[in-house]
């Protein structure tokens, strides 16, 4: 199977930057509206009260996959806006809208590296922060609790991921891709605190031949001396994962927590819920985390790609990456991005208040 990641540059971008006046109130000043199904008709905020990312339409090829990244300075948003490109956007609500077949489309402040870079690679993302995701059918429109707002500043760069996959296990609609995400904001005197987030990877994961249904599990502290609460988490993995599981946790622990402090669910690969605020609100004593699980079915590369892909294939990969000897290879999917010859284990977990020291092993 092929795969395409295409960087665009600022210049070739669609969006639509509008006024933020500064409302009074703690929400985003918006009336109830229907929430698109297709990006193409998501409408801007109305203006003065937020901004929107769209990316152009773009062509997925049956037996493709696309990552697209596409990259937007905050201060040409605000200048486009004619917003003050000093200030912040001091995000409440974030609405996404995709087109069927997106494996996950995710937005991120980009850190250091001036609009470029390979978004492909996962280990760049724990340098990068989190601002919302979603993934296959997760068009969302989420408005934080109140008081609560994640803030963008004005010299930052924002980086649109979006993956879609037209091949073995995952189809794309009429083989086109887009997406589209409006941010609102709220009124900076009324935010009483910052919303964090956490994109944690289990990288150490092989689903084997001879190991066909392994279990793994990792932890994320959050190293304050406050509590905090999650009101946001969606897990991902790929179609050899059955099930993903996320606990509170208490920091110290190196065993799965009890089922009665799990908060979070998952059996579709596909279609993982996004589950957020106010169905989802979980307090995290202070030095606590939280524990995520996956769980694995192995399954036989030919039977999944129509014989395009073999166990020589899934061992050449495990050889070039992980150095892993002759002896030592048993058809393993290991991680990495491309969906029919490599797994994930991720979680994406929204809280706050925001801590500065949040440590995931």
């Amino acid at each position: 199977m092929n795969l395409a990641s295409r960087a665009l540059g600022l210049a070739s971008l669609a969006f639509v930057a509008l006024l933020w006046n500064g409302c009074s109130s703690n929400s985003t000043g918006s009336t109830t509206q229907p929430q698109a199904t297709d990006p193409s008709q998501l409408d801007a905020p109305p203006s003065g009260q937020g901004v929107q990312l769209k990316t152009d339409l773009f062509g997925v090829p049956a037996g493709t996959e696309v990552q697209a990244c596409y990259f937007f300075k905050v201060a040409d948003l605000l200048k486009e806006g004619g917003m003050d490109p000093t200030k912040p956007l001091e995000l409440h609500r974030v609405q996404m809208v995709i087109r069927n077949g997106s494996h996950h489309t995710s937005l991120a402040v980009q850190v250091g590296t001036n609009g470029t870079g390979q978004c492909f690679v996962s280990s760049n993302w724990s340098d990068w922060p989190l601002l919302a995701n979603t993934q296959e059918q997760g068009d969302i429109d989420w408005s934080y609790p109140d008081g609560v707002a994640n803030e963008i500043m004005p010299d930052e760069t924002l980086m649109l991921q979006t993956h879609y996959v037209n091949a073995a296990t995952q189809q794309t609609a009429a083989g086109l891709g887009q997406a589209s995400i409006d941010l609102w904001g709220m009124d900076a005197a009324q935010v009483k605190y910052q919303m964090g987030t956490v994109f944690a990877t289990n990288q150490a994961i092989r689903i084997c031949e001879h190991n066909p249904t392994p279990t793994f599990g990792a932890g994320c502290q959050f190293k304050s001396n406050q509590p905090v609460t999650i009101v946001g988490a969606n897990g991902h993995f790929h179609s050899r994962g059955k099930e993903f599981d996320m606990y509170t946790w208490d920091g110290t622990s190196t065993t799965t927590p009890p089922a009665s402090d799990r908060f979070y669910k998952s059996v579709d690969w596909a279609s993982p819920p996004m589950l957020h605020s106010p169905d989802l609100s979980v307090p995290v004593a202070a030095g606590g985390g939280f524990w995520w699980t996956c769980s694995y079915q192995w399954q036989d590369p030919s039977e999944l790609t129509g014989g395009q892909d073999t166990c020589s294939t899934l061992n050449a990969v495990d050889a070039k990456k992980y150095m892993t000897p002759a002896a030592q290879q048993d058809c393993c999917y290991t991680f990495g991005g491309q969906v029919d010859l490599n797994e994930h284990c991720n979680a994406f977990v929204y809280y706050y208040p925001k801590q500065d020291d949040v440590n995931c092993f």
